[in-house]
């Protein structure tokens, strides 16, 4: 692909695109629109931003500061290396040939707002341009609040969104969200070693911090009296007794939880929470030996009464008697 600027609309529906270099090419051609991709320009510098701009004695870019607003739309910029191949001390360049320098990746703070764009949309998320030194993934989780089935649904190429920082990783990787509630408060540390973890009784309670909210559930760090920290998974089930339909409802980012381990995994490095009352297996097991003929000739659309004897994670058991006791 090479950058022009559209300067027709044709009746078949191809436009006339007038090429920024021709060379030895027409200097313009009707293109077909499944072959053309929209580049939005950036044209609101101000006086003293410091930007990179291409030098016109070879055609790199420098570092420069913006001096004037010319009236045919460039921008006149003051070189910061003056000896560049001995070429001019400002030049006026077009907003084309500038841009903001990259925001170095650790440098980047959680719940700092940023506009971006769109650069690609995959089924599982957006990667977005914010202009730091890599993009950023907007996971669909992190869209909307409500569940996001079709992300097309709700972006698009190019498109500008508003998005705040949700967390960074040791690797410059960066995540983001459209929702200012689903910030994940500091940089992500290594993955911890679990194997500490793996022995705690899952009856224990621990302290823990809401590092961040997602649709299926809240990810906290969790302290041990060592002082020892992992990060786990509270799924949306363990929250509390109960149907939970919204996380946000019950927890937001940086509040301080108790939590249980109920499950370690070594290999994949990941831990289960809850921050349920533990589920006592002997409270309103089923009493062996007992005698259920009884209920055998019980019609199966009679109503009895019954008492709640114990509540678990999947049910609950009832006791009940017969009508002959």
């Amino acid at each position: 692909m090479y950058p022009g600027v559209v300067t027709k609309i044709g009746q078949d529906g191809t436009f006339q695109v007038k090429w920024d270099d021709a060379g030895n090419r027409r200097e313009s051609h009707y293109v077909q629109p499944d072959f053309m991709k929209k580049v939005t320009v950036f044209k609101d510098y101000k006086v003293g931003d410091i930007v990179e701009a291409v030098f016109p004695e070879d055609g790199d870019m420098y570092a420069a500061e913006v001096t004037k607003i010319n009236s045919d739309g460039t921008f006149q910029v003051k070189w910061d290396d003056l000896d560049l191949d001995g070429g001019p001390e400002e030049s006026p360049c077009k907003p084309k040939e500038m841009r903001y320098p990259p925001i170095p990746c650790d440098k980047l703070e959680a719940g700092k707002k940023y506009k971006g764009r769109v650069t690609a949309i995959r089924d599982f998320g957006a990667f977005v341009d914010i202009g730091a030194e890599r993009e950023g993934l907007l996971h669909i989780s992190n869209i909307a609040s409500e569940q996001v089935s079709n992300i097309y649904d709700y972006l698009e190429d190019d498109q500008e969104v508003d998005v705040w920082i949700m967390g960074t990783n040791h690797d410059g990787k960066f995540g983001l969200t459209m929702m200012e509630s689903r910030v994940d408060w500091g940089p992500r540390p290594p993955p911890a070693d679990l194997g500490t973890f793996a022995n705690l009784d899952p009856k224990e309670w621990h302290k823990g911090i809401v590092r961040s909210l997602s649709s299926w559930g809240a990810f906290v760090t969790v302290t041990l009296e060592d002082g020892t920290t992992a990060d786990g998974l509270v799924h949306l089930s363990q929250l509390r007794e109960g149907f939970v339909d919204n996380v946000e409802d019950e927890l937001s980012a940086g509040q301080e939880v108790q939590v249980r381990v109920t499950s370690v995994d070594l290999e994949t490095n990941t831990m289960s929470l809850s921050m349920k009352e533990p589920y006592d297996k002997n409270v309103g097991a089923l009493r062996q030996n007992v005698d259920l003929t009884s209920f055998e000739s019980m019609a199966s659309d009679k109503f009895i009464t019954g008492k709640v004897s114990s509540i678990a994670p999947f049910g609950a058991f009832v006791t009940v008697r017969s009508d002959d006791g």
